[in-house]
């Protein structure tokens, strides 16, 4: 029986990130079996099956497992610990219902109510897979990672994991959460699929990407956020939705500031439409184009300012009292437009000598 259990703590050192020299060495230190209640030999035909009962407790250097029954037939795979499975060193815990062993594989599987934590996070799933030879990890069925010290939570129906690599990919409907410090989520971020780069300081989002905030939503066919510059780059169609207001072109980037929108920037053929008269939506519409636009968003993701540069243009339909009293139209190189509660208040325009224009339409001419 000892041999048996002996041969599961070794393939758990492996899968649990024992010291390379003690590997090459192949000398795990000494298994001790700390409590069964009941120790059963079972001989079937020709095999021979062992098994431990009742509050089953190993002991190995630092390493502690735990479970309710421990079972193996000789020289087969798998080991099967079973029961309120808890595997433990300084490193890593490991809880679920059950845990089967592949010594010959080098390979773990928890299944059912799989918890796994580290000093950096907490991922739970339905089932786990390690691959020790391969220093792969797969978790399958309501996958969710949570990482305290960055205050994010990622879901997903199945994700692979590469340690050495530090890199993940999650599939089925992936969702990254970001949290403020109060734990108030502030962005979410889904898609497809996702890409996991450096523990999460590095995500691509691919797939009917949406990035939401409080008034706030951005779609793209793909999205790369780069957490410690603050920056998001999306490409593939983006799109802003903010209030009655839609911006897009090429590229966008939004800058964010304690994870809250702070700026966006559109490269290439940006655009910017917006309702005139929020009562009466889609009758006239505001319009700003150009090669170049920047938005500048305040506290609450109101637009606060606008600065198109080359090739800008600006159409602005006036209302006043709810009275509608026609439409400015501006050009040059530069236009930058203060706003207040939405509404344009201040617009200046710089250009070469004889480059911009402005034009004034009263509703008759409209």
């Amino acid at each position: 029986m000892i041999k048996i259990q002996t041969n599961t703590i070794f393939l758990l050192l492996l899968l649990f990130s024992t010291p390379a020299a003690a590997l090459s060495q192949g000398k795990p230190e000494r298994l001790r079996l700390i409590h069964a209640d009941f120790l059963k030999r079972e001989t079937i035909g020709q095999e021979v099956r062992q098994v431990l009962t009742g509050s089953v407790k190993f002991e190995q250097g630092k390493k502690t497992i735990e479970c309710d029954l421990a079972s193996q037939t000789i020289d087969e795979d798998p080991i099967a610990l079973i029961g309120n499975v808890y595997i433990y060193d300084e490193e890593q815990s490991l809880f679920a219902d059950t845990v089967y062993i592949y010594t010959k594989e080098f390979k773990l599987v928890a299944v059912g109510n799989v918890r796994s934590f580290t000093g950096n996070d907490t991922t739970t799933a339905n089932r786990m897979t390690y691959f020790q030879k391969q220093k792969k990890v797969i978790s399958e069925g309501d996958v969710r990672k949570i990482d305290p010290k960055e205050k994010t939570i990622l879901t997903g129906g199945f994700a692979v994991y590469q340690r050495e690599a530090k890199y993940g990919e999650v599939f089925d409907h992936p969702v990254l959460i970001q949290n403020d410090s109060l734990g108030n989520e502030i962005m979410r971020i889904l898609a497809d699929t996702m890409e996991v780069f450096e523990n999460g300081q590095r995500t691509i989002a691919k797939g009917n990407v949406e990035i939401i905030q409080p008034d706030i939503k951005a779609t793209c066919g793909q999205a790369e956020y780069i957490k410690s510059e603050s920056e998001i780059t999306l490409t593939d169609s983006p799109k802003i939705l903010q209030r009655n207001q839609q911006i897009s072109g090429d590229t966008l980037k939004l800058y964010l500031r304690d994870s809250k929108l702070n700026r966006a920037v559109v490269t290439g053929n940006a655009l910017a439409i917006s309702d005139a008269d929020t009562l009466d939506r889609g009758k006239w519409l505001n319009k700003l184009t150009g090669q170049t636009m920047e938005f500048v968003f305040g506290d609450a993701n109101e637009l606060k300012k606008v600065i198109i540069k080359n090739q800008a243009t600006s159409l602005y339909h006036i209302i006043e009292e709810k009275e509608y009293k026609g439409t400015n139209e501006v050009s040059g190189d530069r236009i930058t437009i203060e706003l207040v509660d939405g509404q344009a208040q201040t617009v200046q325009v710089s250009s070469s000598p004889d480059l911009s224009t402005g034009k004034y339409s009263p509703p008759n001419q409209i």
